[in-house]
């Protein structure tokens, strides 16, 4: 069990690593329908939200899966700290709303949502 707890922050950052490699071919999809084609301003809205909820969502399933129990709290958790390291680059890049993804409020509910999501069904 000691052993476990002492692994626990390292499957997360991985995890992590995961879900931002997710979302970076998302946006890579994203990129060449924008460079290839005229999609609107809605498409590429709904495509870094989905981005942001796809991840979200598999990270707190996989962290759920892993923990057994409280998978929800897990999931949670997962979603947020994905949106804190969101926030933390979009405030160093002087960005703070991520203008294409609209308000940080919502931001923030989508990452918890879809990671809390992932976490029951995990």
């Amino acid at each position: 069990m000691k052993n476990e707890i002492k692994k626990l922050p390292w499957y997360i950052i991985k995890l992590l690593f995961a879900a931002y490699v997710v979302s970076g071919v998302i946006l890579l999809i994203l990129a060449l329908m924008l460079w290839k084609g005229n999609p609107s301003s809605g498409v590429i809205s709904g495509g870094i939200l989905f981005a942001y909820l796809i991840s979200c969502f598999t990270g707190g399933m996989l962290l759920g899966k892993k923990m057994g129990k409280r998978k929800y709290l897990w999931g949670l958790l997962f979603g947020l700290l994905y949106f804190a390291i969101i926030f933390v680059i979009s405030l160093f890049m002087r960005n703070i709303a991520g203008e294409a993804a609209g308000n940080v409020m919502t931001v923030m509910l989508l990452c918890a949502a879809g990671g809390m999501l992932g976490g029951m069904l995990g």
